[in-house]
This record gives structure tokens, sequence and C-alpha cells, in this order.
């Protein structure tokens, strides 16, 4: 039997987030180990199935939002615990409870690209290289499990080219936005709504085309092929459970207080703002 449906960004994160927190190496991580939890708003989507009520647009540092790659304030964060140790919350950092060495202690941070090749990219605008220095070489040396998260939104056609191509903020000579660089990886176990349709429901899926109007700007049309029983029950969910998720809201930063001397609009106030900006109703 053959299913076709349409899955917002914001569904594709619900959907996606299910399926994480049902993988084996979750599990078994939630019962005897650590399970790492970065900030993001896929990873707040996590959070919200684990119980925590929060606002994904208020749990990431870096965000592209009101058509720019931006910073939040640090005023505005609101995040959830990091860091769970046997299911429970624990007041410790990533890098500290890496040093507490887990075999099943599992990694969860998302992305902002991948590809079909494996690689995935994130963005690093944080001058310190964000979150990723703080896991990757315990992650690597040990052999730790990294679960990533990630749409198909966020497909591109290639990660290190990708990367090749930014260059990184000392190579930008006008940024409209926060001047990053992006990480190349690819040691991550990428968890798509591909892999979240076939772990939760045994079922094939495919994308048919991408893109809409109307709140489905980022969405994408799939084909899901399966028996029929699972065709049913992944309808059954995807009416019950997923279709209908409010898109994320943004969370700009405040351009009279940016931190990033390279971006175009660095420390105007208001009535300064460029008109683009104001005709998509920025205040700040």
């Amino acid at each position: 039997m053959k299913a076709t449906f349409v899955l917002t960004p914001a569904e594709a994160r619900r959907l996606i987030a299910k399926a994480v927190i049902q993988t084996p190496e979750f599990q078994k991580a939630w019962k005897d180990a650590y399970v790492l939890l970065a900030g993001g708003t896929t990873n707040a989507f996590i959070a919200q199935e684990l119980g925590y009520e929060v606002e994904p647009g208020l749990c990431t540092v870096g965000s592209s939002t009101d058509g720019l790659l931006c910073v939040t304030e640090p005023s505005s964060r609101k995040s959830f615990p990091n860091v769970f140790y046997k299911g429970q919350p624990v007041d410790k950092t990533i890098a500290e409870a890496l040093q507490d060495y887990h075999a099943d202690t599992v990694i969860i941070k998302g992305a902002n690209a991948f590809d079909q090749d494996g690689h995935v990219g994130v963005i690093t605008s944080g001058f310190n290289g964000g979150t990723v220095p703080n896991f990757i070489g315990y992650m690597t040396s040990k052999g730790l499990k990294w679960i990533c998260p990630v749409g198909y939104e966020k497909m591109v056609p290639s990660v290190p080219a990708a990367s090749r191509a930014l260059g990184g903020a000392s190579h930008i000579d006008i940024s409209m936005g926060a001047d990053p660089g992006l990480y190349c990886l690819s040691s991550a176990d990428i968890l798509t709504e591909v892999e979240a349709i076939q772990a939760m429901f045994r079922c094939d899926a495919k994308v048919v085309c991408a893109g809409g109007i109307g709140s489905s700007e980022g969405a994408h049309y799939w084909a899901v092929d399966g028996e029929e029983a699972d065709i049913k029950a992944l309808v059954e969910f995807l009416e019950k459970n997923i279709k209908g998720e409010p898109p994320v809201k943004g969370n700009k930063g405040n351009c009279a207080n940016c931190r990033y001397p390279g971006c175009k609009y660095n420390g105007l106030k208001p009535d300064e703002l460029p008109e683009w900006m104001k005709k998509r109703g920025i205040e700040k």
C-alpha cells in the first residue's frame, strides 16, 4: 500500500523527536548511562517529548530566522536540561559528563545541513566553535554514539563543498547577518523523516517534491510504501500526533546589541533598520 502526505518543517521535527526517543540506543542510554541533549530547536522537540515545557525558538543560540542568520540574546534563552544520567537531569556540563565514561552514553546534536553521503554540517557562529568542541574529541576517541536529528528541509548537495564555499568569518566581505563557519562532520548517525518512518512503521519513505506557500514553505511531499497495516498505522499516527504542529516562533537578536562586527546590520538602532526588515515587522 502507498500513502502520500506533506510534512512541514515543524511537523517533521515532531516526527523525528518521537523517533529519537524510541531508538534502542537512546533507550539503553536513558536506562544505564548518559543522554547528552545539546541545545537547538529540534532537540527542544525531544525535550518536550521527555516532558519539558519549552519554547523551541528560545532553546537555541544561533538560528536562521526572520530572513537572516542571527544569534539570540542570552537573556531571551530558556532551555532544557542538557545532561541526563539514568533518566534524571544532573548538574553537569556535557564535557563533565563525558569525562565520566559510559560506553552506552548517547550524544544528541542536530545539524544545519546534511547530504546523502552521510556528512552533517553544523554552523559555528560562536567565536570558540560553539557546542561541537565540547563533545567531538571525547566522542570520536571513545567511539560514543552521536544521533543527529535533522529534517529534509536541511538537505544540501554536498556538506564538504558548502563548508569550503563558506570559508568562515574572515573570508566573508559582506554578511547580511551573523558571519559563520561550517563544520563538516561524518561521524553522526543521521535520523531524518526517512529513518523515523522506517523505524516506527517499517515503511519506505521517499521525497517527491518540496517547498510551498501559506505556511508550507520548507515542506516536503512524501510517498511512502509498506504493508497495509503499517501504512494505515502511519497515517493514523500522523493525523493524531504530527499534523497541525505549529511553526516554531523566531527569536531574532537585537541589532543594536549585536556581537558580530561582520554583520552588515551590526549596531543599528530600530529606526536605522533596512526597509526589508521593517516590511517584515522586525523592530530590533
